[in-house]
């Protein structure tokens, strides 16, 4: 049966399967369905997204396609890595395309490599004509290692040399604080490779400005730029995107702060968003930026950015972080929120604005703008301070599909439920996220609550589900309206940060968990 497709097609079917154990199954079907999984299979042996230490066993096949004549020569008394008596059935290096390089490291220390043996890997992955199409140095910020942070700066200008690697990138992740090596790295891909799409690096050297400029005016189509832990030598490189205005959609500032706090890392830059005029001109003239992010940045509430603030009509997607439960945002920048959602009003479809504050911020004006202004909102998150305010949210004739507000302390859970209770939400369909940082729940009562949830949650509302996030509620009464109303979820939090980390639980996995 198998004869009659062409692989084309199974290779199209393969990469729709769901995880890597089905993939691995296919394998052991014919030569034929192998001949199709094993590239898939092997395009990214060094998981991207997985914090675990990799399999040592990629190293050791990759070990079998250095001669044995190259260990004799770095005085190996035998090769190491597999022993193979006869030739392997696929060339597996050529199918690499995404590569984590402190993956790649991390698994090559785990087989005993030395640094000429890990140098030798990378040669011998170029003389297999392999062409990444992505490439990430990204964790040295999270997961520092001496070992691996000696051992990958000497590596490193080893790897720039071979830019041919480079030449089908289209995904650039560099955001880690070797100067010297950065810096020929990005002279390195700026060479080799002129198609990358989507751009994320920090600065915060000097010397870095000039050579990641020239890779930025390098490439013909970027659409995605990421700026991350950086200080005022971004300025400069930030202006190189003038040559991608008509091409890039998405803008990402990130971790530009001296909150000692929010950042554990040891290498890390504790600065401030410093951008200069200029590289906000640039930006301003990026009209065509749709995907905004601000996460962790401290100075945009500075006058200096509210050029920003009228300068892309066309957002789809505006998101707004800053520290968690225990670390406050002291400068939100309002005004800048405000003008960028005011300008964007008819193609906004997500806006995300997840601060946290000791005092009740006065952004009644903003949800305003949210509320009559926005007429395409499908997704909201916000912090409410007021009941003005969840009036305002609630009469919105946005068509919401999800709704997540968390409340002020003194705002009265009865009183901001009553307002969803009175007039149901005019969507088709939505979900509803509600968080009372409120602690007073004695006076809760069951009967009340019971003729609210009714109102919210009668038999033909379009609600697919109602959260509601509590610090302390009754259990005879949460066992009775959850039997009521399967729609409706009380999750208990014991301490508000609790919330972020398990906002998607019930309350019997949070209790597991905390045990």
């Amino acid at each position: 049966m198998d004869q009659i497709f062409a692989l084309e097609y199974f290779d199209a079917i393969f990469r729709f399967l769901s995880n890597y154990k089905d993939l691995h199954s296919c394998l052991l079907v014919n030569k034929r369905w192998a001949t199709c999984a094993v590239p898939i299979l092997w395009e990214v042996p060094f998981r991207i997204k997985d914090k675990k230490k990799p399999s040592s066993k990629v190293i050791q096949v990759y070990l079998a396609f250095i001669p044995d004549s190259t260990f004799q020569k770095l005085r190996y008394n035998k090769r190491i890595g597999l022993m193979i008596s006869k030739p392997l059935f696929f060339n597996y290096p050529s199918f690499l395309k995404e590569l984590s390089y402190d993956q790649f490291l991390n698994a090559a220390i785990a087989n005993k490599c030395c640094k000429d043996i890990i140098i030798e890997l990378f040669k011998m992955l170029t003389k297999n004509s392999v062409r990444l199409r992505r490439f990430d140095i990204y964790n040295y910020l999270n997961y520092y290692s001496e070992d691996l942070n000696n051992i990958g700066s000497l590596i490193l200008p080893h790897f720039s040399e071979s830019t041919s690697i480079f030449s089908r990138l289209t995904y650039f992740n560099c955001c880690y604080q070797w100067p010297k090596q950065k810096t020929q790295l990005f002279n390195a891909i700026a060479r080799g490779c002129h198609n990358i799409k989507n751009l994320k690096v920090s600065i915060c050297y000097e010397d870095e400005k000039i050579p990641l400029a020239n890779l930025i005016c390098s490439q013909r189509n970027l659409k995605k730029f990421s700026l991350i832990n950086s200080n005022k030598f971004a300025s400069f490189p930030v202006q190189a995107l003038v040559n991608q205005k008509h091409s890039l959609n998405s803008l990402t500032l990130e971790d530009m702060h001296c909150n000692r706090s929010l950042n554990k890392a040891k290498l890390f830059n504790y600065d401030i968003c410093r951008l200069n005029g200029n590289a906000i001109d640039v930006l301003a003239q990026c009209t065509k930026i749709n995907k905004m992010k601000f996460k962790h940045c401290e100075g945009l509430n500075s006058s200096a950015f509210l050029p920003l603030a009228i300068a892309f009509p066309n957002l789809t997607s505006l998101e707004y972080f800053y520290g968690d439960y225990n670390i406050y945002d002291s400068a939100t920048p309002i005004r800048l929120l405000s003008g960028l959602i005011m300008t964007s009003c008819n193609t906004l479809k997500r806006i995300i604005l997840d601060w946290h504050s000791p005092d009740d911020l006065e952004i009644t004006q903003l949800v305003e703008i949210i509320a009559q202004q926005v007429i395409n909102l499908e997704y909201l998150k916000i912090p409410l301070y007021t009941l003005e305010q969840f009036t305002l949210i609630h009469q919105t004739h946005n068509p919401l599909k999800k709704l997540e507000i968390y409340a002020s302390r003194r705002i009265n859970p009865y009183c901001a439920l009553y307002i969803f209770a009175n007039v149901p939400l005019k969507s088709l369909e939505h979900s509803i996220q509600l968080c009372f940082d409120y602690y007073d729940y004695s006076k809760l009562k069951f009967n009340p609550l019971n003729q609210i949830f009714e109102s919210i949650l009668y038999k033909s509302t379009r609600i697919v589900d109602f959260v509601l996030y509590t610090q302390l509620f009754h259990p005879f009464y949460r066992t009775n309206l959850l039997r009521n109303y399967p729609k409706l979820r009380i999750n208990i939090l014991k301490r508000s940060r609790d919330y972020r980390n398990y906002s998607r639980f019930d309350f019997e996995t949070l209790q597991r968990t905390r045990k």
